[in-house]
């Protein structure tokens, strides 16, 4: 810093060592407030962006958690679902097995009572139940089972004296059958099965709500 002094037609600039101190005082404390409110500036806006980062993130993790979430409770229902179908199919078929059982053994104790003494009562009692429809004046067929073949004449006797509006009458040519009894027309325009099968799929309904009941 200088300062000029005239005189005698001259100019003389004199330098001043404490302003030339002052001003380098002033200048440093003006760089150092500046660079204070430049870093000042640069907080703001790296707390500002932190802060946004961090929101974002906070977003970005409840999406991850909420999508997480959802997946785990369709896998969740997924698998209740599985299991509840599977539940469903191990009763059905369990219940299967049980109503095949339960025929099986009907279908036994029906085929035992050929070896009662009531056998042909039976017989008969499956017959005119069978006719019990069958106009009067119509001829019936009678057939049994082939192991039943020897009680076809004394059973058709037995009919005639029950209902004597119907003729019947005794074909020796055995049934399919495993018991019980067959009626037709004689031409074969019309049957009526009286026979274990038959009689055995008229109870499988009744037989399967047993069956349920108890599963």
């Amino acid at each position: 810093m200088t300062d000029s002094i005239t005189g005698e037609g001259k100019s003389y600039e004199v330098r001043n060592p404490e302003k030339l101190a002052s001003l380098r005082n002033l200048l440093l404390k003006k760089a150092d407030d500046e660079r204070e409110t430049v870093l000042e500036s640069a907080r703001q806006e790296a707390a500002a962006w932190l802060e946004e980062q961090n929101k974002g993130l906070d977003r970005m993790v409840e999406q991850i958690h909420g999508e997480a979430v959802k997946r785990a409770e369709e896998i969740s229902k997924r698998q209740i679902s599985g299991a509840e179908t599977a539940r469903t199919k191990e009763r059905l078929r369990l219940q299967n097995i049980l109503l095949d059982e339960a025929v099986e053994m009907l279908q036994k104790e029906l085929i035992a009572l050929r070896n009662s003494p009531e056998y042909l009562q039976i017989l008969a009692g499956l017959a005119l139940e069978a006719a019990a429809r069958v106009p009067a004046g119509t001829m019936v067929k009678i057939q049994l089972a082939q192991e039943d073949g020897a009680l076809g004449e004394t059973l058709a006797a037995r009919l005639a004296d029950f209902r004597p509006d119907l003729a019947f009458s005794f074909d020796t040519e055995a049934a399919p059958i495993m018991g019980g009894v067959w009626l037709s027309a004689t031409d074969g325009s019309w049957r009526a099965p009286a026979d274990w099968r038959e009689i055995i799929s008229g109870m499988k309904d009744s037989l399967a709500e047993r069956v349920l009941s108890i599963l």
